[in-house]
């Protein structure tokens, strides 16, 4: 079988566009990678754009326009360039991916593509169901055509509150005339799914994104933490810092107000993923080590290290990095709301890999952080617990192999 993943980019959310699927494949299944910006040196990834500089040049120049109309996403020609492709020709299956992130793929070249090749698409996040946000928050006009002013527009653009209700029209227009697969990652997606006056008439699977559960496991904790320069008596809270100013997902606000009201009863590590100036002033009551953005195996030494692993995200579609520190043997705590909660909890085997608090909520926050630091055997549990879920829900191996049965489902079906 020939896959060919479509993603903007390759190394960026490598993990879960298809780019490392290659790695646990057998020799009669071939993975191919067709992206917008190639950042790696895969001779199986293949950039989509002319190759004439002058013509890309003027292509991102009327995105660029389109983008300031509001029109982004639509003019792309991305999808109209692929059937002349070579790469795209040995396609026996195509699988969608980020087509919306800074894409030149427009959504209207799908009903042309999925004539020419069986497709599926993983729906990352709430994009494809709205009229053009990411996350809709507390608004519910994404089930009812965003037909009123959008709180919450996607960038900013001329029209911006007022272009989400054409993108919603022409989506519906657009996804009854395709023949298309939906794949989510969790159950939060897959019911909004079912809700979608856009999508719902669309077949839809449930497939968990993976993680080498060999490459992310538990450590020794003594070494890594003399490695990352860790007192080894203390307690180590963990997390990710995109920047608070640019946060609008990820309840970094209300982090912040939980550990400053959490008031530590030993001496305490804040070890803070990617950028954590913003934290600099807890440095009275933490001791505070910045990471920069680390991955693969320097990943793995920071989540090991973690007593805990926080992740309050307020908007999640899933939360690939709590299952990496779970497969750490690391507990996380997280908010409701998000696809977090189904995520960290097994209702297969009533396992729980952390804990759940309300959302927004900064004085719960400091209370499920005060519990699991006091109590050793209750973070150990629970850390074990973590690990099991991890290795027997969320391995590579069943991500690759429920992806191949599907993909060998959907062909079967339709051609």
């Amino acid at each position: 079988m020939n896959i060919l993943h479509i993603n903007y980019t390759d190394l960026v959310g490598g993990r879960f566009t298809g780019y490392y699927m290659q790695q646990s494949l057998n020799e009669s299944n071939k993975v191919e990678m067709a992206v917008w910006k190639k950042e790696s040196k895969s001779t199986f990834v293949h950039l989509i754009p002319p190759e004439n500089q002058i013509l890309h040049f003027f292509i991102d120049v009327i995105m660029n326009v389109c983008a300031r109309m509001g029109l982004d996403r639509l003019f792309g020609i991305g999808g109209l360039l692929l059937p002349k492709r070579d790469f795209f020709k040995r396609a026996d299956i195509v699988h969608l991916h980020l087509i919306h992130n800074f894409s030149n793929f427009s959504i209207l070249s799908l009903p042309m593509l999925s004539r020419k090749k069986p497709i599926v698409w993983t729906i990352h996040d709430p994009w494809a169901m709205t009229g053009g946000c990411e996350h809709s928050f507390e608004c519910d006009g994404w089930l009812k055509g965003c037909s009123q002013r959008c709180p919450h527009p996607r960038a900013k653009s001329l029209f911006q509150h007022f272009m989400p209700y054409i993108h919603w029209k022409i989506k519906k227009y657009i996804y009854k005339r395709s023949n298309i697969t939906l794949i989510v990652a969790s159950q939060w997606m897959q019911v909004r799914i079912s809700k979608s006056p856009l999508l719902s008439q669309l077949p839809c699977y449930r497939i968990p994104f993976g993680i080498d559960v060999n490459l992310f496991r538990p450590k020794l904790n003594i070494d890594i933490r003399k490695k990352l320069g860790i007192p080894l008596t203390n307690k180590v809270i963990a997390f990710r810092d995109s920047g608070l100013k640019k946060d609008k997902f990820k309840g970094l606000q209300y982090l912040f107000d939980a550990l400053t009201l959490y008031e530590p009863k030993e001496p305490t590590t804040l070890l803070i993923i990617e950028n954590g100036k913003d934290f600099e002033h807890l440095s009275a009551k933490y001791s505070i080590i910045m990471t920069g953005w680390v991955d693969g195996e320097d990943m793995v030494d920071v989540l090991s290290s973690a007593d805990i692993f926080l992740m309050p995200s307020i908007q999640e579609s899933f939360g690939l990095m709590a299952v990496e520190a779970m497969a750490c043997g690391t507990p996380v705590i997280v908010a409701e709301g998000t696809a977090l909660p189904s995520v960290i909890i097994s209702s297969k085997q009533n396992l729980s890999g952390g804990l759940v608090v309300p959302a927004k909520d900064s004085i719960a926050l400091a209370g499920a952080i005060d519990l699991l630091l006091k109590n050793d055997d209750l973070r150990k549990n629970l850390g074990g617990q973590a690990r099991h879920i991890a290795e027997s829900e969320y391995s590579l191996e069943l991500y690759t192999e429920a992806h191949i049965n599907l993909y060998k489902e959907v062909i079967l079906k339709k051609w």
